[in-house]
């Protein structure tokens, strides 16, 4: 009988290692002289540093990621500083218009005006004070409110007609007298103020002024 409990319970735990043995984990052995869980089988260490391997190398697929970006985003500001010192290199070598170019556009800022003799403002001017006016505006130059005292200023230089500027003074009248005042243009044009129409431009060649024309001065 007590050979028969011994068999049945041999029995009962080889059952239990193959239920068990199947159900936990293979552990290493413990080794009683070291007092320790011997190393893993080679076949074990080998799988796990695969798995460390590849777990290893996808953790730095972010961080490449980041690089590359980070990389991309150096680029593409240091593109845009570059485009910006180009443009401002353009902008600031730009050719400046002369200091003149806007002589035009003040004058005609007073077209229309209308003509009183004595007056020298938009409200009324006569063709001494309208020169008088614009010269001292554009160019800080004062001059006499009279057109044969312009003719007659020292500090002008007479001009030939075929080298008029835009700025100089050209004057009408006769062999006598001067009698008329306004300021050469580009084109062939100056602007005065006609008794008859105001503030204008006219041309040179215009058939009333051109017989009248007596020469020009130069204060620039």
């Amino acid at each position: 009988m007590a050979a028969f409990s011994r068999f049945s319970a041999l029995i009962l735990a080889g059952i239990c290692l193959c239920v068990f043995g199947c159900t936990f984990p293979v552990r290493t052995g413990y080794d009683r002289k070291t007092g320790a869980y011997k190393p893993a089988p080679a076949a074990t260490q080998t799988a796990n540093a695969a798995s460390t391997a590849s777990t290893g190398t996808d953790a730095k697929q972010p961080q490449t990621y980041r690089g590359l970006q980070n990389t991309t985003v150096k680029q593409t500001s240091a593109g845009n500083a570059k485009q910006a010192a180009a443009y401002k290199m353009a902008h600031e070598n730009a050719p400046r218009q002369a200091s003149n170019s806007s002589l035009e556009q003040l004058a005609k800022s007073w077209i229309g005006t209308p003509y009183v003799y004595g007056g020298s403002s938009k409200s009324g001017t006569d063709c001494s004070g309208y020169v008088m006016q614009i010269y001292k505006a554009h160019y800080g130059i004062s001059l006499p409110h009279n057109a044969g005292q312009m003719y007659d200023d020292s500090r002008g230089s007479s001009v030939s007609r075929g080298s008029l500027q835009e700025g100089d003074l050209v004057f009408f009248g006769s062999f006598w007298k001067i009698d008329h005042v306004g300021i050469y243009l580009k084109g062939d044009r100056f602007t005065h103020a006609s008794s008859s129409r105001g503030v204008m431009i006219s041309p040179m060649s215009d058939n009333y002024w051109r017989p009248k024309y007596q020469g020009a001065r130069r204060f620039k």
